[in-house]
């Protein structure tokens, strides 16, 4: 339990490893069959878990993930190896992010270990309830909730904040039109400058997908996306709000994290990424 806003927030971690499994499948399915097939874009499951790779970006780690790895059977029935092997093959710098304190962890963490992996630098998870937003949003922030059809510069903010190449953005093009999906821009002077985005499941929505162009980057964009959507969470029946940026690390300040907290978001878990040890 943790906890968020004005009240107690229960989640269950497998839960929402779930969820992001079913965000990260959405983006690569939604991606155009010949931007894939250009760049090695590729997702394949097995069993219980999900990899995802781009062999166009073989040194991202955070775009070729094996999801899934605590996961009941991941490791005695095969699907882990399976999986690992496979993203392997295909010479990409992969995650395979670990979720702490379940009962598959350690059997997990010793199979990666024997496997030549050693953990990385992780992924903080945070959780909020709906309850109203903690500080207003800058008055010169516009946001405009997208539609099918309108992700065209949604996709190149991200490509650009990220530090994508310019056909990255394609990967996010097709949010906007899919199920279950709320995606945002947010704007300054009229010119589009930053993106968010949320997925919608039984009551809880994952937010992601922030990014925010250089030249305006500490002009409150993020706090007005994160604003607008846990208002627009809690207008759609959710009870829980789960966010994640990377962990406090003294080489690594960071705004993003800064904002969650200041959202009313709580720490919920650290999840860190395996990778496998490079020659």
């Amino acid at each position: 339990m943790s906890e968020s806003g004005n009240g107690p927030t229960e989640f269950d971690p497998a839960v929402l490893d779930a969820l992001e499994q079913r965000m990260w499948g959405d983006v690569w399915a939604g991606t155009a069959s010949d931007v894939a097939a250009e760049h090695g874009i590729e997702l394949r499951r097995f069993g219980p878990i999900q990899a995802t790779t781009i062999a166009g970006l073989p040194e991202t780690g955070w775009l070729n993930q094996v999801l899934g790895a605590t996961a009941p059977g991941g490791v005695e029935q095969g699907h882990l190896e399976a999986a690992t092997a496979w993203v392997a093959s295909l010479g990409v710098a992969h995650y395979v992010p670990v979720t702490p304190a379940l009962e598959t962890t350690g059997e997990v963490e010793r199979w990666l270990q024997r496997r030549g992996y050693e953990r990385g630098y992780g992924w903080m998870k945070f959780i909020r309830d709906t309850s109203p937003p903690e500080s207003p949003s800058p008055a010169e922030v516009e946001i405009v909730e997208l539609a099918a059809g309108e992700g065209g510069a949604f996709g190149s903010i991200i490509a650009a904040g990220f530090g994508l190449p310019a056909w990255g953005g394609s990967l996010f093009v097709a949010l906007p039109a899919l199920p279950h999906w709320r995606c945002y821009l947010a704007a300054l002077d009229g010119e589009p400058c930053a993106t968010a985005a949320m997925i919608v499941d039984e009551g809880i929505a994952e937010l992601g997908f922030a990014a925010t162009l250089e030249s305006v980057r500490g002009r409150g964009c993020q706090r007005a996306l994160l604003n607008r959507r846990i208002v627009d969470a809690a207008a759609d029946g959710c009870h829980t709000l789960l966010v994640e940026t990377g962990e406090r690390a003294p080489d690594r300040p960071s705004a993003s994290y800064r904002n969650i907290l200041r959202a009313g978001f709580r720490e919920a878990y650290l999840r860190p990424n395996w990778q496998r040890r490079r020659a």
